[in-house]
């Protein structure tokens, strides 16, 4: 039979090991990202990682209907956005076409239901996400630079998924 010290040795000892494995967990989740940046008054993200070139494209990309259809991989691969229908799962590969596509306009967001921020993969590779706030709802972007300046490669509409 253990005595009672045994036992509670054995505790603190577990309870101090567990501490240890959640705390890269714990931590992580109160550091802010580096390519994660501050709200401004407008209620868009601010990004200060993004390239300068990048922030150009995006200007015009959002602006120029016609340069925005330039710079986009048709067919672009991605997933369409939920009808609600269950669709969460799709097996089969989707690609928007040039014909049905909708232009983007910049992201605004009067009413503060959703949060936007822009990940850089890599220097020549950037993701866009907007979430939906209280759903998992995520519609994303992704803008990769080719040799003659950046892209459009992948468009997720909004549909519930789980973040990569």
């Amino acid at each position: 039979m253990k005595s009672t010290t045994e036992c509670y040795r054995k505790w603190l000892g577990l309870a101090a090991f567990s501490l240890l494995l959640l705390s890269p967990l714990l931590t992580e989740g109160c550091n802010p990202k580096a390519d994660t940046s501050t709200t401004e008054a407008d209620g868009q993200k601010a990004v200060d990682t993004l390239p300068d070139d990048f922030v150009v494209f995006c200007d015009r990309f959002h602006t120029d209907s016609a340069y925005q259809i330039e710079h986009i991989m048709f067919p672009l691969e991605g997933l369409p956005t939920s009808t609600g229908d269950g669709d969460t799962l799709i097996t089969t590969r989707y690609f928007w076409q040039k014909a049905d596509w909708k232009i983007h306009h910049r992201f605004t967001d009067p009413g503060h239901d959703f949060e936007q921020w822009y990940e850089v993969l890599n220097d020549r590779v950037i993701e866009h996400w907007i979430l939906m706030k209280g759903t998992n709802l995520h519609m994303k972007r992704r803008f990769a630079k080719l040799e003659d300046g950046w892209y459009l490669i992948y468009y997720q509409g909004l549909r519930p998924t789980n973040r990569e």
